[in-house]
């Protein structure tokens, strides 16, 4: 062979080799992004599967204490039935005076409707709802509906769940039809 022949082979031995490298380099990374994907994919099924059960658990707790709170007949019904749903702090805080349950004589209804809870989870053991509702209420048979907003502090507590920790009512929507 004369020299250049055998610089060509040499240079198109070297090219394929480096061609292969490259395909095999190009595969392995292939390989590598699919496992990764993968991962990711599992590793967000095992988020959503453990986040879904705590927010649901939450809201479940935040709507049900909306819906005792916000729908009795008498004062005195409506705090029995929140009680187990409340830590000693959030019992106190739904308290208009703050000290003690009022034990009206007067007649005072009240329901609510059209729950649209808005959650934010700032831990694994924290979570806020900003609640608007429609709520009606009648006292001494005069009636009034109108749109509000809670926002609910909810803490967990072990071996107890989830336990509403804060109440508090931000305003009514006016405006609104």
């Amino acid at each position: 062979m004369e020299p250049n022949q055998k610089k060509n082979y040499i240079l198109l031995m070297f090219v394929f080799v480096a061609g292969v490298l490259v395909i095999m380099y190009i595969f392995g990374l292939r390989s590598q992004l699919q496992e990764v994907k993968a991962n990711q994919r599992n590793y967000e099924n095992q988020i959503k599967t453990l986040s879904s059960v705590q927010y649901t658990d939450a809201l479940e707790v935040n709507r049900e204490f909306l819906e005792k709170f916000f729908t009795y007949q008498t004062t005195v019904e409506r705090y029995k039935k929140i009680k187990p749903l409340m830590t000693d702090q959030g019992y106190k805080a739904t308290h208009p005076s703050g000290t003690e349950i009022p034990h009206s004589k007067q007649s005072v209804k009240s329901s609510m409707v059209g729950l649209k809870p808005f959650e934010y989870q700032s831990s694994k053991t924290e979570a806020e709802f900003f609640n608007e509702f429609n709520l009606s209420t009648e006292f001494n048979d005069l009636s009034n509906t109108e749109t509000v907003i809670v926002k609910t502090s909810l803490i967990y507590v072990k071996e107890q769940g989830w336990k509403i920790d804060d109440v508090e009512f931000i305003g009514q929507l006016t405006g609104r039809e």
